[in-house]
């Protein structure tokens, strides 16, 4: 069982739908911005365990490398849940927005 998170910076539309997108690889609503890669950045360097939850992967990157400045999706499993509350400040810091699938909600 996992509980996905999702993150960004500039984006056009409802959050619910932007979430939808990105779980189908849209990325067409959202705008590239630093403070999305500085966020994705301080994520890999605090909990490196991170890198096989996260989106876009380095593997996705290679095709579309300003992904990494777009959005960040996160399917946590129960093992990592333990991580939200960092995971929630941080993006605060970033002023990012956001979604929860398991909430169904945005923040």
């Amino acid at each position: 069982m996992s509980s996905d998170f999702a993150f960004w910076k500039v984006g056009d539309g409802d959050p619910g739908e932007i979430f939808d997108g990105l779980a189908d690889g849209a990325t067409d609503t959202l705008e590239p911005h630093p403070d999305v890669a500085g966020f994705r950045s301080e994520l890999l360097w605090r909990w490196p365990d991170l890198v096989d939850v996260l989106e876009p992967s380095e593997h996705d990157l290679v095709d579309s490398p300003e992904d990494a400045a777009k959005y960040v999706l996160l399917t946590l499993p129960v093992r990592m849940l333990g991580h939200l509350d960092g995971i929630y400040e941080l993006a605060r810091q970033y002023k990012l927005r956001g979604y929860s699938g398991v909430a169904d909600e945005a923040f």
